[in-house]
This record gives C-alpha cells, sequence and structure tokens, in this order.
C-alpha cells in the first residue's frame, strides 16, 4: 500500500468531505477491496462476512461493512478516481527492467480479452443469448506491467481502441487482426512503431532481401526478411516483411522498425504471449471472472483495483529481491540460442524457455507466492520472509 498511500489520503480528505453518507469512506472501501483480492475472496457477500469475523481483518483494522454498503460503494465512488491512482502509480513505481528490451526502445502488447456476464447487463451486449465486455489491455513489456485499458462491449473495434492507446516513440506489438492499412498509416503518421503479424495471403512486392545476419535457432525454419511495399496499400508504405516456419505453423511480420535484426523482430513478436499470461492472472489467480459489482462504473472501479494491486505486488516482491542482492541478468537473444543448441535444445519451447525464464524469476507472481502474502498479513516482516518473498 505503501507506493499509493500517499495518493490514497489525499484523494480520500477531498472526496469524503462532499459525502453525505459517513458510513463508507474512500480511502476504507479501497483497502477492503484490495484485502478482497488479496485474500482471495470471490463476491462482497462473503467479504462483508470476512470483515465480521475474520481475526486478520480485525488485525489489519478493517471494521464490518455490511454488504449493502459495500455495494453501494461501486455505485457512489467514481471510477476516474482509481483511475488515477493506477496511473499515477504506473508511472512512478520503481521496477526492474528488461535491460535487452530497453536497449531497444519500449515495447507495448495491445490485446482483448472477453468476460462473461449475467444478460441484464445490457451494456455488455455480445451476442443474441450470451452477453460480455471486452478488456482492451496495453501491457509493456519493458516492466512487464499493465500500463492502460479501455473497457467496451463484447462487439467493441480492437482497432479502434488500439488507436486510442498508441503514443509516439513506442513499439507495439500485436495479433493478425489487428493489422490493416489504415491502421499501420495513422501508427507511422504518430511517429510510432509496430510489429503485426499479417496474414499469409497479403500481396508483398519485395525491393530489398535483407541478409539474415547471425545463425538462426534451428527451431525456426525458412526464414526470410525483406523490405517492400503490400500492393493493396493504398499508401503504399515502404515496410519490413520477416517470414518464417515453426513446424507446421507459418507466420509473417510486418514491421517500420528497420534496425532491429531478423531474430529480434520474432522473439519481440513471441513475447506477445505476455499479455495472453496476464490475461490468466487477472481472471484465474485474482479471479476477475467473478464480478464484484454489475455496473460499468462498478466494473470498471474492480480492473483499476486489480490492476494497481498487481503493480504493487510485483514492486514488493521485487524490492525483496534487491534487499537479498537478487538482480536481472539477460543474455542476448543470440548469445542464448548458441547455449540452447549446444546443449540440444531444438524445439520453439526449448528456445522460449530458457529465454524467459529470467521474466519468471523477476516477473512472475506465483499462486504460491500469493499464498505466502495471504498467510502473512498479520505477520512481521523478517528476513525470513523476504527470502520467501524474493524466491517463491
Amino acid at each position: 500500500m505503501k507506493p499509493i498511500e500517499e495518493q490514497l489520503t489525499s484523494m480520500s480528505a477531498k472526496i469524503d468531505l462532499d459525502s453525505v453518507s459517513k458510513k463508507l469512506f474512500f480511502k476504507d472501501f479501497t483497502k477492503k477491496i484490495l484485502f478482497c483480492f488479496i485474500y482471495q475472496v470471490n463476491s462482497l457477500r462473503s467479504l462483508s462476512t470476512e470483515l465480521q469475523t475474520n481475526e486478520v481483518c480485525k488485525y489489519l483494522s478493517l471494521k464490518y461493512t455490511p454488504f449493502s454498503t459495500l455495494k453501494d460503494g461501486f455505485n457512489r465512488f467514481d471510477s476516474v478516481h482509481y483511475k488515477s491512482i493506477f496511473e499515477n502509480l504506473v508511472k512512478n513505481i520503481p521496477l526492474f527492467k528488461v535491460s535487452y528490451l530497453e536497449e531497444m526502445g519500449i515495447f507495448k502488447v495491445i490485446d482483448g480479452t472477453l468476460f462473461p456476464t449475467l444478460l441484464h447487463m445490457s451494456w455488455t451486449e455480445y451476442r443474441r443469448n450470451k452477453n460480455a465486455f471486452k478488456l482492451h489491455v496495453s501491457f509493456e513489456l519493458n516492466r512487464m506491467i499493465p500500463t492502460e485499458f479501455w473497457r467496451g462491449t463484447g462487439n467493441s473495434c480492437e482497432r479502434s481502441m488500439f488507436l486510442k492507446m498508441i503514443q509516439s516513440g513506442i513499439t507495439y506489438i500485436a495479433d493478425k487482426g489487428y493489422f490493416s492499412f489504415d491502421l499501420v498509416q495513422k501508427v507511422i503518421q504518430i511517429k510510432a512503431f509496430f510489429i503485426l503479424r499479417v496474414k499469409e495471403n497479403i500481396l508483398f512486392e519485395k525491393q530489398k532481401k535483407l541478409e539474415i545476419g547471425l545463425n538462426m535457432p534451428v527451431c525456426f525454419k525458412n526464414v526470410s526478411d525483406s523490405i517492400g511495399v503490400f500492393k493493396n496499400d493504398p499508401n503504399q508504405n515502404k515496410l519490413r516483411l520477416i517470414q518464417f516456419q515453426v513446424w507446421e505453423s507459418y507466420f509473417m511480420i510486418a514491421t517500420n522498425r528497420f534496425d532491429l535484426s531478423t531474430l529480434n523482430i520474432i522473439i519481440l513478436y513471441a513475447y506477445r504471449w505476455q499479455i495472453e499470461l496476464f490475461f490468466k492472472y487477472l481472471k484465474r489467480t485474482l479471479h476477475g471472472i467473478h464480478l464484484l459489482n454489475h455496473s460499468e462504473n462498478g466494473v470498471e472501479i474492480q480492473f483499476y483495483l486489480m490492476m494497481t494491486l498487481a503493480v504493487l505486488q510485483l514492486n514488493f516482491k521485487q524490492t525483496c529481491q534487491a534487499v537479498q542482492n537478487i538482480v536481472p541478468f539477460f543474455q542476448d537473444f543470440h548469445q542464448a540460442s548458441k547455449q540452447i543448441q549446444a546443449f540440444g535444445g531444438t524445439s520453439p519451447s526449448d528456445w522460449i524457455q530458457k529465454n524467459a525464464k529470467p521474466l519468471y524469476v523477476f516477473w512472475k507472481i506465483s499462486k504460491n507466492w500469493l499464498l505466502v502474502l495471504k498467510n502473512s498479513l498479520t505477520k512481521t516482516i523478517d528476513n525470513q520472509l523476504v527470502i520467501m518473498f524474493s524466491t517463491a
């Protein structure tokens, strides 16, 4: 809580001053919902019961609040307040950075995921007999954290949300559903960069063949790299197209990053999978699949607080690692691939796991780590706990 404590206290003083009811206060409500996620409580009724009967809540000075009052908090407090807390945290929090990515620029993955909802939640339209809303997320690879999200209906347009998020100088990575010539043109106009998968039947006119450079890992077959234009592109933007095969799957990656090696482009696209792991963490580990409130404002509060908690947890883990002098060490992609092949690793999974191993150590919040956190809420932090938080 420490990184957001000052802002939370300041905002609470202003928000609670205008509150008609004195039964629930902004800071108190926020802490109780964060406790709900940390303690893995799946509903407001269960949270109310925990606040009334759990000794941990008494230790943390979280007093009993009726279900109806907790429910009212999601309507009384505007989600814009939680957006401000999250954005300020993302901007100022000190986190480890993936050094080899930092040398190449800032990289963000864009993707969306569906959350099923009840039929009476009309603002979440999706299909005739099924409702859902879509969470469109921007995930920074350099620090491995979410930096922004937009909530849309289940049918909301991925490309439109992409354009709301892009900023000059940043390289965006996305799957082939995002590619369009109009989107590419707008990204170029904003002076941003992209690494996008394109469909295999797209027509590309090669103007210059590029050298692959260092030997590629054996798991990547039929690799080619060239500069040219897409024949159907009305703007005829000069782009780079990398093509390769992994087992029976064929990939075509378009980019306007002409300065990176072929291997760097391929692995940066492979790192798109980090956002899928984050979605799994939101839905299954933090139980985001269970909505605490069914209003638009309430859903936004829930996800701003869940993402705030994710960043706070990562900061706490890395702070403990720094105390233990455990700091990230990376090889570049080419060095790692040589080692893997020397030991007989030839599959894509061998290659990715070897490269991604430091990511798991420093940026993964595992279920075991969360269990340690849950069971330590009433304990004083000592050296033994610091070690557990560093290695779990």
